[in-house]
């Protein structure tokens, strides 16, 4: 298994059995307050246009970049598809052309030419009405578990799953607050080193109760941006 970071929860994953191109953010979001940080832009995406399987952890827009995905991923890819009560993203994905869905069950391993794929979907109030959701890959070889930004609780389940080679996880958090937020100086410092206190507190408890060899951070930029 070769994995390419491609920036923020973006990867391509290449195993002798297929390839998965897992949450491809390239453009501007949210009125181009939100942009890849540093910039992707050298990233080679012609390797990106044909893998056998697409994933997306959910909706928001820099896990979900339609005009990516419209203009320069082919549209033969199947969409692993998380177990959500709502069908925001599917939809989303067929008005841009895509048609092949495998329709995931929480926490149940779906095999496929010699690949193993399990979706742990969360969809608790915290996780808000579009859902988040990772993803482990199992080639017979490798395992890999790709948290993203999400968040799962039962962690005795994904203990099932391993043991892990590689874990991606969030440690530095993509939000607004506190720094659009009009608080007094002092309050500012105070929250923002609160806030970078429990992000990196939070991903240190995942990484140890995940324990796989190798943790690789992901899904936000590389530093606090207040």
């Amino acid at each position: 298994m070769q994995i390419t970071f491609l920036g923020q929860a973006g990867l391509f994953i290449e195993t002798k059995h297929g390839t998965i191109l897992c949450d491809p953010w390239f453009n501007p979001a949210y009125f181009a307050s939100w942009f890849p940080f540093p910039s992707n832009e050298n990233v080679d995406i012609e390797k990106l246009r044909c893998p056998d399987y697409l994933y997306l952890s959910h909706s928001h827009h820099d896990h979900f970049d339609p005009e990516f995905l419209r203009d320069h991923v082919w549209k033969e890819a199947t969409i692993l598809l998380p177990d959500f009560p709502l069908n925001i993203l599917e939809r989303g994905l067929r008005d841009i052309g895509f048609t092949k869905f495998i329709y995931t069950k929480n926490c149940q391993t779906v095999e496929i030419n010699g690949l193993r794929f399990t979706i742990v979907a969360m969809v608790a109030p915290i996780d808000g009405p579009l859902g988040d959701s990772s993803l482990i890959v199992n080639d017979g070889e490798t395992c890999i578990f790709n948290q993203n930004d999400s968040r799962p609780i039962d962690l005795d389940i994904l203990a099932q799953f391993g043991p892990y080679d590689a874990h991606f996880l969030q440690f530095s958090g993509a939000i607004w607050y506190p720094m659009v937020y009009q608080f007094p100086e002092k309050m500012m410092q105070t929250l923002g080193r609160k806030k970078r206190e429990n992000e990196m507190a939070r991903a240190l408890r995942y990484a140890q109760q995940i324990n796989a060899s190798y943790v690789i951070p992901s899904a936000g930029p590389p530093c606090f941006l207040d």
